[in-house]
């Protein structure tokens, strides 16, 4: 009768277990009955986003990330006199309905903010006053910026030394209810100082048939490819990028984050991308590239 009791107490706490676990499963983000799933989000930070509000429905707001010429961001600034490297971060707000009273960035707390138009900077763990936004948060600090009830403005700052960017928030507060967010790339990821960083690099390319100029924003990562050259006796140098997955062998290449890229086919294609640049940047010894 003993060992009958220590069975049963046995097949009890197992099925307590099951019964944890079961619940422990369903309160994990993005795998039980929510109805929005943000978790994980990709590392690959957007230049682009359109608010949701806190239920997570769409909101009001719009911004982008402003670029430079070659599509680069952050972009090299001068900062003071005499000018001191530093990377510029500035994006554009719009919506067309509501007034922007003030927008927060988050700021990784890697970053040195050298200045800018911000008009609240808080300590770590002090957070904005008026929405709460990174209150306790240590990792990281809010960076506000007032729009004076305008429907569209620019947000700029700017981080000493180089930068690149990682997956941030952006808070958008319209009169003293309206409050939205979304992620957006900001400053997040600090640069080596006594590291060089490219600017730009010529390369051989396309398995020797090729050679071009490779372009670098303030992280070090290719963001354009100019002046394709054929080498002799080859007549064809061209660059561009896929519409959709950059295949190769009939598989789409997802992570082609080495400093050499990579060449395929024949030695007729050199890709770089994605994660950067996120839309793949080719050249190819084809009339059709890539």
């Amino acid at each position: 009768m003993q060992a009958k009791f220590f069975s049963s107490a046995a097949i009890v706490l197992i099925g307590a277990l099951f019964v944890v676990g079961e619940v422990a499963a369903t309160d994990f983000p993005g795998s039980g009955p929510y109805p929005i799933s943000t978790v994980p989000a990709s590392e690959s930070p957007p230049l682009t986003c359109n608010t949701l509000t806190p239920a997570g429905n769409p909101g009001n707001f719009t911004v982008t990330a402003i670029t430079g010429s070659n599509g680069e961001f952050p972009k090299r600034a001068l900062c003071g006199t005499p000018g001191i490297a530093c990377s510029e971060y500035s994006y554009q707000i719009s919506s067309p309905l509501l007034n922007i009273d003030h927008t927060l960035f988050s700021v990784s707390a890697t970053q040195e903010l050298w200045g800018g138009a911000p008009t609240f900077t808080p300590s770590i763990a002090v957070g904005d006053s008026t929405t709460g936004f990174l209150t306790y948060a240590r990792h990281e600090y809010a960076i506000r910026f007032n729009s004076n009830h305008s429907k569209s403005d620019t947000a700029q700052m700017w981080i000493s030394g180089a930068s690149r960017p990682r997956v941030g928030s952006v808070v958008i507060r319209s009169g003293s209810k309206i409050v939205e967010s979304c992620v957006i790339a900001t400053p997040g990821i600090a640069g080596d100082t006594f590291q060089p960083v490219f600017q730009s690099q010529t390369v051989v390319l396309a398995g020797g048939k090729c050679t071009g100029t490779l372009v670098f924003d303030a992280g070090g990562n290719v963001i354009n490819i100019i002046n394709p050259t054929p080498v002799p006796p080859n007549t064809i140098c061209n660059v561009g990028s896929p519409t959709g997955d950059l295949m190769v062998n009939d598989a789409p290449l997802k992570n082609n984050s080495g400093p050499h890229g990579i060449t395929f086919g024949t030695g007729t294609t050199t890709c770089y991308g994605p994660p950067r640049p996120s839309v793949p940047l080719c050249v190819c010894t084809t009339v059709i590239c890539p």
